[in-house]
């Protein structure tokens, strides 16, 4: 896909809709890692303020974050790894990038992260999931379609009067 530059004839390419395959891994085990060692510390800090004994809040609370929060961080970048691995697997396979590619992988992530549990809570896992993900995949899709629609009226003109039964009224105009 490309489109013209202005100064000149040539076209240029844009820039791929994704990253390409060795790249998004890696990235996003690094967003994976600072989101579970955040997400982990900020939870683990308060979970232990709460229930650590008076004048010895913080003490507790750090020593739940140097405790837990690297746990948490390994785990995350496992999820986003196996999410990132399985969408380029769907990608690679099926030749488009869709919303199906990510309902699918979010589904196998979560089967994997279950299958010690058993076949059929990694199965009922898988399932879940891929409804939570769809679900959430319909609603971004709503959003992009609510915007994007350039038939759609905007609010304030949705009420209005045509012009032949407004006889000029600023008012009714509006």
């Amino acid at each position: 896909m490309t489109h013209p530059d202005l100064g000149s004839r040539e076209e240029r390419p844009l820039a791929p809709a994704r990253t390409p395959f060795p790249d998004c891994i890696a990235s996003d085990a690094g967003l994976g890692f600072i989101s579970g060692g955040t997400g982990g510390s900020v939870f683990h800090f308060l979970k232990a303020l709460r229930s650590s004994p008076s004048g010895r809040r913080l003490v507790g609370g750090a020593q739940a974050v140097r405790a837990n929060a690297p746990r948490l961080a390994g785990t995350w970048t496992g999820l986003f790894v196996t999410f990132s691995a399985v969408d380029s697997a769907m990608y690679s396979a099926r030749g488009k990038d869709d919303p199906w590619n990510h309902i699918i992988a979010f589904a196998c992530m979560r089967g994997l992260h279950h299958r010690r549990k058993g076949l059929k809570a990694a199965v009922r896992s898988a399932l879940v999931g891929a409804v939570f993900w769809g679900l959430f995949e319909v609603s971004l899709i709503g959003m992009d379609a609510d915007g994007a629609d350039p038939h759609r009226k905007n609010l304030k003109n949705r009420c209005s009067l045509p012009a032949a039964f407004s006889d000029g009224d600023p008012v009714l105009e509006k």
